[in-house]
């Protein structure tokens, strides 16, 4: 689909080789656009396990069965002890867990409330997030929208945050949650005034 696309959404990414120096780790990365799955082929991670919701097995019948043979992970539609159980697993078998803490697109292109799962799985398992911020896609097909906007997207990894950092912190998992959020608010507004 990039290649596809190319032409009219450009794609380009920095350190890129930070998905290739901490394989099994939980990437996590903002929501903008329904267009961010498909960027993930941007990078150079090959092994990565999504942690999604209910809706793409039931509504995306013509890309369901990738997601199901690639052991996507459906996280509504299992116990949350379930669901811990099985990223563990696929932690352990060297997949990249791929997780948008906001929980679902945003409506408005603001950055949302982050929720805990991905840090807590990270304190869980000892394994690091690694940020990926995704820059412009949005604005490519806002919600709601009925026109496609050619633009270029950028997207960049941060730096590995360590699970082992917040391990003096109370309620660790939250402290690591709140840092991240944090190195993306602070990437977006740079962005917003550079």
């Amino acid at each position: 689909m990039l290649f596809w696309l190319h032409p009219w959404l450009p794609v380009s990414l920095r350190n890129d080789d930070l998905a290739v120096q901490h394989p099994a780790s939980i990437l996590v990365c903002n929501h903008q656009s329904f267009l961010d799955i498909y960027l993930l082929g941007a990078q150079q991670q090959s092994n990565l396990c999504l942690v999604t919701k209910h809706w793409p097995f039931h509504l995306l019948f013509f890309f369901a069965p990738a997601m199901r043979s690639a052991g996507y992970i459906d996280a509504e539609n299992l116990p949350a002890e379930e669901v811990e159980a099985v990223c563990l697993q696929r932690l352990r078998e060297g997949a990249t867990l791929v997780i948008f803490p906001e929980g679902h697109r945003t409506r408005t292109g603001a950055l949302g409330r982050f929720h805990v799962g991905a840090f807590h799985l990270a304190m869980q398992s000892g394994r690091p997030v690694l940020p990926l911020l995704v820059h412009n896609s949005f604005n490519v097909f806002p919600p709601h929208g009925k026109l496609f906007h050619p633009m270029r997207i950028r997207m960049e990894f941060l730096q590995a945050v360590y699970p082992r950092d917040f391990a003096a912190t109370p309620l660790p998992h939250r402290a690591m949650m709140r840092y991240v959020r944090q190195l993306y608010a602070t990437q977006l507004a740079a962005e917003a005034y550079s």
